[in-house]
Formats: C-alpha cells, sequence, structure tokens
C-alpha cells in the first residue's frame, strides 16, 4: 500500500490472496470513510454482479479525466471557459447516463485542489476494489 499525505489517503493494493468477498467488503468500508465522496458507489460494489462492475469500471477513466482537468486549470491554468465548458459538457453527459455518479459530478466543480487530488486518489482506490470485486466474481 502507499501512504499519502498523513496516512488517511491511499491507493489500494491487493493481491489473488484478497479475493474474497470478505475483503471486499471490508475494503468497501475503510473506502468510505477515507473517500466519503464516492460513497453511493462503494456501497454497493460488495453486492455488484459482473455487469454492474464492468459498468462502473467503464466510468473510472471519464471520471478520472475530469478531476484531472479540474486539478490542471486549479493548479496551472486558472479561470479559462473552454476548459470549464468543456468539463460541464463532460459531467452533464455522464450525470444523464449513470445517476450513481451524479452526487460526485456535482461536487467537482466546487473542490478545491486539496479536495481534487484526494479525489484522483479515491477514484483510484475504487477501481481497484472494483477489480478486486470482478476478480471474486471470477474465481467463483
Amino acid at each position: 500500500m502507499f501512504d499519502y499525505c498523513d496516512g488517511s489517503f491511499y491507493v489500494m493494493s491487493f493481491s489473488e490472496d484478497d479475493a474474497s468477498d470478505q475483503k471486499v467488503k471490508e475494503k468497501s468500508n475503510e473506502l468510505r470513510t477515507k473517500y466519503p465522496v464516492f460513497t453511493a458507489i462503494l456501497e454497493n460494489i460488495p453486492v455488484m454482479d459482473l455487469k454492474e462492475v464492468v459498468s462502473v469500471l467503464s466510468l473510472v477513466d471519464p471520471v478520472r479525466w475530469i478531476l484531472k482537468t479540474h486539478a490542471t486549470r486549479l493548479s496551472f491554468i486558472g479561470e479559462d471557459k473552454a476548459l470549464d465548458q468543456m468539463v460541464e459538457e463532460k459531467i452533464n453527459e455522464l450525470r444523464k447516463k449513470y445517476a450513481s455518479l451524479a452526487g460526485v459530478l456535482e461536487r467537482i466543480h466546487n473542490m478545491d485542489l486539496r479536495e481534487t487530488v484526494i479525489g484522483l486518489f479515491g477514484i483510484d482506490a475504487m477501481e481497484s476494489l472494483l477489480k478486486l470485486r470482478a476478480l471474486v466474481i471470477l474465481a467463483s
């Protein structure tokens, strides 16, 4: 595991030995306290079937892109109406298709740089948990 900041934010790592329903539940509960912005998704991961896991996994990269773009804007660019519009369009597109992401997507514009970076760690940890859940499903 990698420790960041004060040790409360990290990217999850796992091995095949971790591939159990119990481990998925434990990691989900742990990540919900560390990354509350993703709670609506994280609480459902332990009961997702493979189709749901793959569906949410396909959303990780677009959300990561939005978070990275927001972080870039906050750290380097400053106000950029064209970039803001592009991010807003992507947020609206994802929000319409995936209601479970609405809470995350609505908060991104109000995040400061620190919260955005924590969100990037959170999306990476969520991706790892989704992969662990897929591994559990495939192994059963």
